[in-house]
């Protein structure tokens, strides 16, 4: 196939991903006002001429009589990286197109020169870098954009994003909580076994250590964040095999649990390859009120929930977790040890609280983390609740929707 069909191809690809989204009402526009083009030209009065671009978007408002926003999309299928010049020659032609609010778009195949990013960043383009494999896509914000344009950027990336990725990840192994478990305790066993024999806190940074000295596993802080500009408490990169931990959390409660996780998606998933942006698409993970358990419906949900799991095995072993629970239990007069009965009785909540309360302090966890584990290893009773009215019912729906919305 020669080069100019390979990039027509290309070029009608990226046309009907963008012409579908629209018309799908995906872009946060009525459809009615906006019309996609190939090959169309605007006047240049410096040149005093039309210059074509390759695909554009023309938004249109009720009662104008002609376009007041502008998508100008270039795009590039080369067999090397591209080239500054050629991102540097798409800015200067936007620049030569006056009277419409413009954005650029840059599509291409393949990786940009860094003189070519620098021009991407500098002229506030979005760019999509479109590969063969794994779809990756890049956007980058120009901060003295407004919010409402910068709004419109995102919803029109995360259309792209839909019409262009895949929606599923190849090779992830639905792990139970069991399985688990038994992989971090084997982990332990084999950094150091005393940990187990005696209840010891999971020391991290030496385990760390040891996996960056048998799989070359390496560790960094630093301020991490998405293509969207969100930020990240911590992330392992597959690629270059490393574990980022922001750096905003470091020395806070919360690193042992971040750290952990990102341990556990090192352990679990280093042979999947998942792209960030599918990734990133699908929706969290919710906790189901009335089941007390996690709602697991698409990937992101079985492999985040494998990385806490994973980490609260890592930190809380079952059995030293047992242990600790009840030797506590013994230490506070309580006949019944090994569970946890909780129910409206005073002493019992208090018993409940001064629990989770050493047992944080024992394994360096959170008391939210402890609680997860508590009901994980199916540690608590409660007494049987029938919700006899419809008040009581949607009360209780009210509860689990919040918890899910505000992350309890």
């Amino acid at each position: 196939m020669n080069t100019v069909k390979i990039g027509d191809d290309f070029e009608k690809k990226s046309y009907y991903i963008i012409e579908n989204a629209l018309n799908n009402k995906e872009l946060g526009l009525i459809p009615e006002y906006c019309k996609v083009f190939r090959k169309k030209g605007y006047y240049s009065s410096r040149r005093k001429k039309e210059i074509v671009f390759d695909l554009s978007i023309e938004v249109t408002p009720p009662n104008a009589d002609k376009p007041t926003l502008l998508y100008l999309i270039e795009c590039k299928n080369y067999s090397s990286s591209i080239p500054v010049d050629d991102v540097a020659l798409f800015a200067k032609y936007i620049s030569e197109v006056h009277d419409y609010t413009i954005k650029g778009v840059f599509i291409t195949n393949n990786k940009l020169q860094s003189g070519a990013i620098e021009e991407i960043i500098s002229h506030g383009m979005m760019l999509i870098e479109v590969d063969n494999e794994n779809y990756n896509i890049v956007h980058y914000k120009n901060e003295k954009q407004e919010n409402k344009q910068n709004d419109f950027d995102k919803t029109i990336l995360a259309a792209i994003q839909k019409a262009l990725l895949p929606t599923k990840i190849e090779g992830l192994n639905k792990l139970s909580s069991k399985q688990i478990d038994t992989i971090a305790s084997n982990l332990i066993k084999e950094f150091n076994p005393n940990i187990l024999n005696y209840a010891l806190l999971t020391p991290l940074n030496q385990i760390l250590d040891f996996l960056g000295s048998k799989y070359n596993l390496t560790f960094k802080y630093s301020d991490l964040h998405d293509e969207l500009s969100n930020k990240i408490l911590g992330y392992f990169d597959s690629e270059k095999n490393e574990i980022i931990i922001n750096f905003k959390v470091k020395d806070t409660p919360r690193e042992p649990f971040i750290l952990a996780h990102e341990i556990g998606h090192f352990i679990l998933h280093k042979n999947l390859k998942v792209n960030k942006v599918v990734y990133n698409n699908f929706k969290d993970t919710s906790f189901n009120f009335f089941e007390q358990s996690y709602v697991l419906r698409n990937p992101k949900n079985w492999i985040e929930w494998q990385a806490n799991c994973f980490a609260s095995s890592l930190l809380m072993p079952e059995l030293s977790f047992r242990a600790i629970l009840i030797l506590n239990q013994k230490d506070l007069g309580i006949s019944k040890a090994g569970k946890i009965f909780l129910d409206n009785q005073e002493c019992n909540k208090s018993d409940y609280r001064e629990l989770i309360k050493r047992l944080s302090s024992h394994f360096n966890v959170s008391k939210l983390s402890v609680e997860y584990r508590l009901n994980d290893l199916k540690l608590i009773e409660k007494p049987v609740y029938n919700a006899s009215t419809e008040g009581e019912k949607e009360l209780l729906r009210t509860l689990s929707i919040w918890r899910a919305k505000d992350n309890w």
